[in-house]
């Protein structure tokens, strides 16, 4: 044992000797290398034209992508599959000629623009937001942070991504033209019954002879704060809801000693919109990020982006069923 021991020391002190040797490090290079890394600003991503065609395509048809961004993710091609599979298509992402056919027969160009108005810029943007719910309470509504923002919902777009196509324009300039997604319009067909796939995080909705009308990729539950099982129904819906924050069940716990009613806003916690379940608490809402849904988790409930939760509380009536698919 005494001799293990005496080998380690020796070991130790041979290491440290070693150590003394060696060559001063390039500790002033490395400083001045990781500041200027602090400074650095990532590269745009890239944006693949032919999916961003697709997606308003999709979009057109009520398949809804989310966001508009041309990003290739799994989001866009969940979305992909349920479009292709309801139109019986079969064409390639690269197949130009069968995206331009199916663009045209949507309605046309996928890009419109877009003159900003001094009413748009009327509106009473919130750009200082507080992170916390209960400090958010003491707000008249939770608004829209910026005129792009703004836009960005309105038009079905990623907010960086609308950004990035419009570079060089003034978005708080009345007169100036913007170029913007040429979306389509709302759907008009009931809604009968709804899925909720947590597996695929999309909800998917359907006629009364069980025709797919529509889907929407969504964030549902988590595993710390899992949504609902089995079958419920639509209790009531809203525009513009107000959110009654519980420090008991929320993603921010422990701020309250009580219920805090926040007032409603498109930046607000559940969004635009809110379809409340039978199952108490539980229901389908809007967002105040829409490029995060179907990438992060919700606190139980089913989380859209705001248009598309605003379209679907238009479609239902209450009584319809919402089925939770494991």
């Amino acid at each position: 044992m005494r001799f293990i021991l005496f080998a380690f020391i020796l070991l130790a002190q041979a290491a440290q000797a070693a150590a003394q040797n060696l060559p001063a490090t390039s500790e002033e290079f490395d400083t001045i290398k990781i500041g200027g890394a602090q400074l650095y600003k990532p590269a745009k991503p890239f944006r693949d034209q032919r999916i961003i065609t697709l997606q308003i395509i999709m979009d057109r048809a009520g398949f809804s992508p989310g966001v508009i961004d041309g990003l290739d993710t799994k989001r866009f091609h969940m979305q992909l599959r349920a479009f292709k599979t309801a139109h019986n298509h079969d064409f390639k992402l690269n197949d130009q000629e069968a995206v331009a056919q199916l663009l045209a027969q949507s309605g046309g160009d996928a890009f419109v623009d877009y003159e900003i108005t001094a009413k748009d810029l009327s509106y009473k943007f919130t750009p200082d937001i507080p992170e916390r719910y209960v400090d958010q309470a003491s707000m008249h509504r939770i608004d829209f942070t910026s005129a792009q923002e703004m836009f960005a919902e309105r038009f079905h777009m990623d907010e960086q991504y609308l950004i990035e196509l419009n570079e060089g324009k003034d978005f708080s300039k009345a007169g100036e033209t913007i170029k913007v997604a040429a979306f389509g319009k709302y759907l008009q067909k009931r809604i009968a019954r709804i899925e909720a796939d947590k597996k695929n995080l999309q909800v998917r909705a359907y006629d009364a002879k069980g025709n797919i009308v529509a889907t929407y990729p969504a964030s549902i539950g988590s595993t710390v704060t899992p949504s609902p099982t089995g079958t419920h129904t639509v209790r009531n819906k809203a525009q513009n809801p107000a959110y009654t924050y519980d420090p008991n069940g929320s993603a921010q716990p422990g701020q309250s000693k009580g219920l805090v009613l926040l007032p409603p806003g498109p930046n607000g916690p559940v969004g635009d919109a809110w379809i409340g379940l039978s199952k108490k608490t539980y229901g389908i809402h809007g967002t105040p990020d829409p490029s995060n849904i179907g990438v992060t988790a919700s606190v139980g409930c089913v989380r859209l982006t705001n248009w598309d939760a605003l379209e679907l509380a238009r479609l239902v009536n209450r009584g319809v069923q919402v089925t939770f698919i494991e």
